[in-house]
């Protein structure tokens, strides 16, 4: 298989036992196993070593962490296994203090590997007797589908390249220490620059992909070389500017293009960053193209999810070196997207749209095709870094979710049901005006959900006509008493604008309501209010323009007040919570109308829906493709008992 920027992976067939008797160095793992010494496992997505025993009743001394690895069965097939392993840091020292004895073979083997760049800390080989010395066990790390298996050779590679990225970051004046594996992702933004392309970081929100953005431009800084351009949503301007200064403390000289008084000078200067909002790509591509970038960085990338738009074909205009895509959802809806984004960073990669369609698209979403989804996980693996919290920031607090069911006023029941016998007593027309008419049903259910006075527009009194309000309105009461804060999501203006007025009524206390229609200065003295001051207990914000970039960590509640097709969508906004940074046990609840539409909702959230660990979809699309009778039987409002 071909050689990727964590690796060369090969594939272990469960009949494969030749691999598996010299997996541990020419003697057979099982759970006989009574080896006292225990193995070693370079993880490159942490950067850090899995000390674990083969021996199932065998405990960690150093603390237990389960991790999966590719380990040979009772029966001597290889097989996806979870072990329990202390994690240990990247280095010779606390690797000899966890193992404890130099005489297994993996550990002896990773020991001479990290003597060896130690000493040459700018090697770019590690010599090929000191890997091939590794047993399988020594890389033992599994691909997401449980198909491949990380070389000897993969894994040293990416040993050697976070090493060198560790050893630049802690030089010259930086004020911050990455995490292992941001240091691992900020080393694999010039691997895949030195294959000639470009790539997706599509870390889990929350787990800094700015940051490791940062670190690779100070290291381009510190070397002399490297200009680099930030494409992000306008609301996120400010923030990158913040993180460059605060983070690279003078190395990195940042040029905010944006506004009538922009300019593009010295822009092309080594270590010169230069920030612009996608509004500003699009009606500056011709001057924005005229500069040699070295790496230009495009934040929450999924806004170009659709390669026919303006934003998307101008972001393809670009000149640069390298492109790389931040985005925790590469693919929020359709295959398509992830066409879309590589075809940006690595055009050609996965050939047309069409080609792309007929091998991937159709049989994975309509089919399910393993085959189909492991192929496609295998071309894009050189290219796409994906991680998650529970993966590599297992010191996060917990995340607890809760699914709230509200009880439906009369009021709202009687709006409810008349929508509805309205709605299909009118008839929603064919083709495209089938699909508007049903969105617009859709939309007037989900408001009477939320309060009927959102539709009949008697909104003279709030409380007692909507079972979701009322309980929302206990929930802060409870945080108030216990000086917790909240934030509280929803999809629609009004609502927003209802809610804050309703809860600094209840609270005393003022109650900002973040959207889209504020000027982004005015967007970020409300987010550091909120998040360096007590005085507000609760945050109202839009779900689609706080939905990325923000850290609100302060809170440590999350209330999504009405339910999104897309559980990434919210996913998202959960996430300016559960990011790091945060303390405190997260609680994410979703309020939800019993009986209505926002069930059917709730119900698809619930299924499991991954396409290779990156994407999460439903929307209103699905519902407009349904008969009258279906649909009629979908939206009706159910009986509940009680």
């Amino acid at each position: 298989m071909r050689r990727n920027a964590t690796g060369r992976r090969t594939v272990l067939a469960a009949s494969d036992n030749a691999e598996a008797e010299n997996f541990a160095g020419g003697c057979m793992l099982s759970t006989a196993d009574t080896d006292p010494d225990p193995h070693v496992t370079y993880l490159p997505q942490r950067h850090c070593f899995a000390v674990w025993h083969s021996a199932p009743e065998a405990t960690p001394v150093g603390g237990s962490t389960p991790i999966e690895l590719a380990i040979p069965d009772a029966d001597g097939t290889v097989v996806v296994r979870t072990v329990d392993a202390q994690l240990v840091a990247a280095n010779g020292a606390d690797l000899r203090t966890a193992a404890g004895s130099e005489k297994e073979p993996s550990t002896q083997g990773w020991l001479s590997i990290l003597d060896h760049v130690e000493r040459n800390p700018d090697v770019r080989v590690v010599p090929r007797a000191l890997v091939d010395a590794l047993p399988r066990a020594a890389h033992a790390v599994p691909n997401a589908g449980g198909s491949s298996v990380l070389t000897a050779h993969g894994a040293a590679d990416a040993l050697r390249a976070s090493l060198r990225m560790q050893n630049h970051l802690s030089e010259g004046a930086s004020m911050f220490t990455p995490r292992p594996y941001q240091v691992h992702g900020a080393s694999w933004v010039p691997t895949v620059q030195e294959m000639g392309g470009g790539g997706i970081l599509a870390d889990e929100m929350g787990l800094g992909k700015t940051l490791q953005a940062i670190s690779h431009m100070i290291v381009g800084a510190r070397r002399g070389e490297g200009n680099y351009l930030v494409v992000c949503p306008t609301s996120l301007i400010s923030n990158w500017r913040r993180e460059i200064e605060n983070f690279s403390n003078g190395e990195l000289v940042v040029n905010v293009y944006r506004g009538p008084t922009r300019t593009l000078e010295q822009c092309s200067d080594a270590g010169s960053v230069t920030v612009t909002g996608y509004p500003t790509l699009r009606t500056d591509t011709d001057r924005l193209s005229e500069i040699s970038w070295s790496t230009v960085f495009f934040d929450e990338a999924h806004v170009m999810k659709n390669s026919r738009t303006k934003i998307a074909r101008a972001a393809r205009r670009l000149s640069s070196t390298t492109r790389i895509a931040l985005t925790g959802t590469p693919v929020e809806n359709r295959m398509d997207e992830l066409w879309a984004l590589l075809d940006l960073t690595n055009p050609g990669l996965l050939g047309t749209r069409a080609r792309f369609t007929r091998r991937f698209s159709v049989p994975i979403e309509q089919g399910g095709s393993a085959a189909a989804l492991a192929q496609l996980s295998g071309a894009i693996a050189p290219v796409v870094l994906r991680r998650t919290k529970a993966e590599v920031a297992t010191d996060l607090p917990p995340k607890h979710h809760v699914d709230v069911l509200c009880p439906i006023s009369n009021e709202q029941a009687t709006l409810y049901n008349s929508a509805v016998e309205e709605a299909f007593d009118t008839g929603f027309g064919p083709d495209r005006g089938r699909g508007t008419a049903v969105l617009a049903l859709l939309t007037s259910l989900k408001l009477i959900c939320n309060h009927p006075g959102l539709v009949n527009g008697d909104l003279s009194r709030l409380a007692d006509r909507s079972g979701k309000l009322d309980r929302l309105t206990e929930i802060v009461d409870e945080l108030a008493e216990s000086s917790q804060a909240a934030l509280v999501f929803t999809q629609y203006r009004r609502t927003g604008e209802i809610l804050s007025n309703h809860l600094e009524r209840l609270t005393g206390a003022p109650i900002p309501f973040f959207h889209g229609g504020l000027d982004v200065d005015k967007r970020d003295r409300m987010i550091d209010q909120f998040q360096n001051n007590d005085r507000s207990p609760v945050m109202v914000l839009s779900l689609r323009a706080a939905g990325y970039g923000l850290n609100l960590t302060r809170a440590s509640t999350v209330i999504h007040y009405d339910r999104w097709w897309n559980p990434a969508v919210e996913a998202q906004a959960t996430d300016r919570v559960h990011r790091i940074g945060q303390k405190s046990r997260v609680t994410v609840m979703a309020l939800t109308t019993e009986g209505t539409l926002e069930e059917h909702i709730a119900s698809l959230h619930t299924r499991k829906k991954a396409i290779a660990g990156l994407t999460e979809s439903n929307n209103e699309l699905a519902l407009a493709a349904l008969d009258d009778s279906t649909l009629r039987e979908t939206l009706s409002l159910r009986a509940v008992t009680r």
